[in-house]
């Protein structure tokens, strides 16, 4: 399964309906488009982190702010 879709699946997962599945295109802004907030990231790193295996940073993921560019850096992370 491709990062893109099972990083939407965590998000879809973790919004609980708050979120459409139509709303987490590539170009979605996390906070603008997706709500989310400092709490939410927080929680958000523990989810990635477990989906993914990998260990990372919340300021590292704060910074990615539209679902591409967290794809690109998760992405990177697994090939690194």
């Amino acid at each position: 399964m491709a990062t893109m879709e099972r990083l939407s699946g965590v998000i879809l997962k973790f919004k609980k309906g708050k979120i459409s599945e139509e709303a987490l295109k590539p170009e979605a802004l996390f906070v603008e488009n997706l709500g989310f907030d400092s709490l939410d990231f927080s929680e958000l790193l523990v989810l990635v982190e477990n989906e993914f295996g990998l260990e990372l940073e919340l300021d590292g993921l704060r910074q990615y702010t539209t679902l591409q560019s967290m794809v690109s850096y998760i992405d990177s992370r697994l090939a690194g």
